[in-house]
């Protein structure tokens, strides 16, 4: 997200420097949605809000929001009036008429914007001034609805002291170039020099040195100069961001990664300390920020006179959807083709990522099992209940008994794994799309265009997936007017130009029969990745 400074909109070093403009998942109303409603709040569903986004760069985050959710409105404002047309270009090339971006500074926004549901300040807050910082404050305060929710991002102490050191070294070193290219460049060599230069002796020194090193070689260039190089990088406690919140009458919330809220995640004698530490919710976030020398945060806010319940009722669920990427797996971590759900057998699961969980309870394995099956697509929490116990058998799903009993053991199970696991997903409205390829496969209009000039694309969950070389030039011809032959033949042309290798027992084919013959032996199976990309709508 691009610096919003106070001002009047102009040239500035996201001109020069522009930011990528990609969604981020944890900003999305769906997530904010759900936290608001895990903790008692009643939210404004997000089929139907107001979204404004403070630092909106080319509207990367948004216009995927306004394209899926058509009745809902957005609105964007960025300082940098180059990101902002390139934004508005796509808005006009898709007829998006419920999305607005703005060249404008966060300093002008006032009530003429109106109101909204939820407000997304992502990349900004530590990278402005003060008065900025306050006025963000100010935005949320008096311009969230009741029963609104802000998500704000910023740095954070005691972690950003080690790295706040290197930032400063950097920007000593590149001051002295009059380029952002330069002075990005050499941030990077002295960062190289002091990682070669310094004594491996394992001191704290030498692995902060090599740690930054290692993080930052894999950063774009744009990251780098806005994050570490900018005039402004004003970190803080979180004691103090949430101080600075009540005064404009917000209240703390959550975090938009709701699982490094659980205190029981640093094992039973600290939590247990913890909670003899913190008398509340605030004072205990600010403690588990010393255990983990936390650098980052993305907290909700809310208006102080909502009075959030962090012990979460389980019926909150009910209002909620249902994902899960995990798999059974047996004792030696191999995936299961079925697991008896019926039986009390503990059964493993595992998510992509490596977490697991063991449950030996049939519901929560007959649920697991329905999940399986939809993802990456979503579940309502009650149609996953029931259809849970429809493959239980005992108990007829729509009795109201059953209902009360299955929804609380359920909910429980799903719960644990979403606070302390990425086992479950849980989302504030269906994510839907198309698993099974038609005869004339549609992929999402955004992803074609991006797929046209990247690599990276953004799918129906709100996210950016990452395209094979295959992947990148099917995308933009799954337009509903190819069918399969079509689409081989295409692919065939863009073969024999060189932009496509194309190969058989490891050597490159030339021949346009061969090519076109080893393209339709692969041609299903190359759609049906996509569709499980969750990028087809057709």
């Amino acid at each position: 997200m691009a610096d919003i400074k106070a001002g009047t909109a102009g040239v500035n070093s996201y001109d020069e420097v522009p930011y990528e403009s990609h969604p981020f998942a944890q900003t999305h109303p769906s997530r904010l949605f759900t936290i608001g409603t895990l903790f008692g709040m009643r939210p404004t569903p997000v089929q139907r809000c107001r979204v404004l986004e403070l630092g909106c760069a080319g509207g990367g985050n948004l216009i995927p929001m306004a394209d899926y959710l058509p009745d809902s409105e957005f609105v964007g404002l960025d300082l940098s009036e180059r990101q902002i047309k390139e934004g508005q270009e796509i808005i006009t090339k898709f007829g998006l008429k419920n999305l607005k971006l703005h060249a404008a500074s966060i300093m002008d926004v006032n009530e003429s914007y109106g109101m909204f549901d939820y407000i997304i300040c992502h990349g900004v807050f530590s990278w402005v001034p003060a008065e900025v910082q306050e006025k963000v404050y100010d935005i949320m305060a008096k311009q969230l609805t009741p029963n609104g929710v802000a998500y704000i991002s910023y740095n954070t102490y005691p972690g950003w002291h080690l790295r706040g050191m290197i930032r400063d070294m950097m920007r000593y070193h590149s001051e002295r170039f009059n380029t952002p290219q330069l002075r990005t460049q050499q941030a990077r060599a002295l960062l190289d020099f002091l990682a070669q230069s310094v004594k491996q002796d394992g001191s704290a020194y030498s692995v902060l040195l090599k740690t930054e090193l290692e993080t930052l070689r894999h950063q774009a260039d744009h990251y780098l100069y806005h994050e570490h190089l900018e005039e402004n990088n004003q970190p803080m406690y979180f004691h103090q961001f949430a101080d600075r919140a009540k005064k404009h009458g917000l209240k703390y919330l959550g975090e938009s990664r709701v699982g490094t809220m659980v205190t029981g995640n640093f094992g039973p004698e600290i939590e247990k300390t913890l909670r003899m530490l913190a008398t509340d919710q605030v004072q205990a976030e600010q403690y588990m920020d010393f255990l983990r020398n936390r650098m980052f945060r993305e907290t909700l806010l809310c208006l102080d006179r909502v009075n959030p319940n962090w012990a979460v009722n389980p019926e909150n669920l009910r209002a909620l959807h249902v994902a899960s990427p995990a798999k059974p797996v047996d004792a030696a971590g191999v995936l299961l083709p079925s697991v008896p759900a019926a039986s009390e057998d503990n059964v493993s699961y595992r998510s992509p990522s490596g977490m697991s969980m063991g449950t030996n309870r049939p519901l929560l394995k007959a649920a697991m099992e329905v999940l399986a099956k939809a993802y990456p697509a979503t579940v309502p929490f009650d149609q996953v209940r029931k259809q849970a116990r429809e493959i239980l058998g005992g108990g007829d799903p729509t009795v109201p008994a059953v209902i009360a009993e299955d929804t609380q053991v359920l909910a429980i199970g799903l719960l644990n794994c979403y606070m302390g696991s990425d086992l479950i997903e849980l989302h504030g409205m269906p994510i839907t799309f198309v698993k099974t390829p038609g005869p004339n496969p549609t992929v999402m209009p955004l992803a074609r265009l991006q797929a046209e000039k990247q690599l990276m694309v953004t799918n129906r969950r709100h996210e950016v997936v990452r395209l094979n070389d295959l992947d990148r030039h099917l995308v933009p011809l799954l337009d509903g007017k190819h069918d399969k032959a079509a689409i081989v033949e295409k692919l065939t042309v863009v073969a024999q130009s060189g932009s496509l290798n194309v190969q058989k027992d490891g050597l490159t084919l030339y021949d346009a029969k061969e090519i076109k013959i080893a393209l339709d032996s692969i041609i299903d199976q190359a759609v049906a990745n996509v569709a499980r990309l969750a990028l087809l709508v057709a």
